[in-house]
């Protein structure tokens, strides 16, 4: 070992002839410096000297300094980065907004640390951390897996891998928002009748399957020949979806009997078109002055997807209507009321072979049989064929033994 310039620091090459530089104090454990030594013009680097006086720092015994992250390389780098990305701000100002609250809220724990060192495991730690509120839970894995999967597309690449990948949603039991039953849409247009304009936005989203952001912002200008046509606003700006459904006489019908406005069917009592988050909070208003609290817009909807599918709309058809993009959201609601539909059928079948018979057990079941057993295989012949003195028909004695 070749001593340097520097006290204990000295100068030991592995067997290739790299450098390698230890600080060695006497009784104490060497430390390396990894930091370049020279900056090829005589003078030791600043870099080498931070870690050199840190190493005689902890061999005195104090605690060693962490090292701090490079800005670029944490995660308030790269949410910041991704905020100012053409993607994101692509997205709805509504979808925007509830993305920056997640992170926002995310990074106040996180923001410091390395987000390449983050591993599948630290997502779900994250997620636990949270099972109090499942739905958030999993919007946090939602987010995070759109964070990555747009740093591995940048050039170049910002991440490698995205650890959000693979997470299992905490809330999958729940089916989400409620789906409004037939009784409460009843009760609903009992308590807001035609003409009324909580009535006119249950009837466009109800007979349109439109979102709520949809619904807002619908109006005469998308009339077209008995048909409304329109973008939905969800994805418009990265995937636009044109939708075009007839009008239906119940929604024609509250149009004609309700105040609307210009470009917007539904207004405010100000004659203003509703913003998204207005018009939310108002449908919350009319439901729970309905007296139904457990329903919301999005339920509305999806009401509107199962009233198609119990009525034999396809998957296609239904994808049509409701701008979805694949087939199996469609499928989910199809196989439901399949389900619905086969349990009504199979309960239906039941009073006509289920029907209680008045037997004797003190009289034979043929008063005119007789012990010998020529008789007795006949009348049993009979019945069997469904001749005189048999009561089951063919098809009543396959369907006996179904059940």
């Amino acid at each position: 070992m070749i001593k340097t310039r520097l006290r204990y620091c000295v100068y030991d090459p592995d067997p290739r002839g790299n450098p390698r530089y230890y600080v060695r104090k006497k009784g104490r454990k060497k430390v390396r410096i990894f930091e370049k030594f020279d900056d090829g013009r005589g003078n030791i680097t600043e870099a080498f000297m931070k870690a050199y006086w840190a190493a005689l720092a902890v061999m005195d015994g104090a605690t060693p300094p962490k090292n701090e992250v490079p800005r670029e390389d944490t995660f308030d780098w790269l949410v910041d980065q991704y905020f100012r990305s053409n993607e994101f701000n692509r997205l709805e100002l509504t979808t925007q907004s509830d993305k920056r609250s997640v992170l926002a809220r995310f990074c106040v724990t996180a923001g410091p640390l390395p987000y390449k060192r983050f591993r599948q495991q630290d997502v779900a730690n994250s997620q636990l951390k949270r099972k109090a509120t499942p739905g958030a839970a999993d919007k946090l894995v939602k987010v995070l897996r759109a964070l990555f999967n747009w740093a591995m597309t940048q050039n170049p690449p910002l991440a490698v891998a995205n650890p959000a990948t693979g997470i299992k949603k905490l809330n999958s039991a729940s089916e989400g928002f409620h789906t409004w039953t037939p009784a409460e849409i009843d009760k609903y247009r009992a308590n807001h009748p035609i003409g009324t304009t909580a009535r006119l936005a249950l009837e466009i989203m109800l007979n349109i399957g439109a979102r709520i952001s949809d619904a807002a912002y619908i109006g005469r200008q998308h009339e077209s020949g008995g048909e409304l046509r329109f973008t939905a606003r969800k994805n418009r700006n990265r995937k636009p979806t044109v939708i075009e459904v007839p009008m239906t006489t119940d929604l024609i019908d509250a149009l004609r009997h309700t105040k609307t406005g210009d470009f917007a069917y539904l207004v405010t009592e100000y004659g203003r078109p509703f913003t998204v988050n207005g018009l939310g909070n108002r449908m919350r208003e009319w439901c729970n002055a309905a007296g139904l609290p457990q329903c919301s817009s999005h339920g509305l909807r999806k009401a509107a997807a199962v009233i198609f599918a119990e009525n034999g709309a396809s998957a296609p058809e239904m994808c049509a209507v409701f701008g979805w993009s694949k087939l199996e959201t469609a499928e989910t609601y199809i196989r439901k009321a399949q389900r619905r539909k086969m349990a009504s059928n199979a309960y239906a079948r039941l009073p006509d072979n289920k029907k209680p018979k008045s037997v004797s057990f003190s009289r034979a079941e043929n008063e005119g049989e007789t012990n010998r057993g020529e008789n007795r295989g006949k009348s049993t012949a009979k019945k069997r064929n469904g001749g005189p003195g048999g009561t089951r028909t063919p098809n009543q004695a396959v369907m006996s033994r179904r059940l």
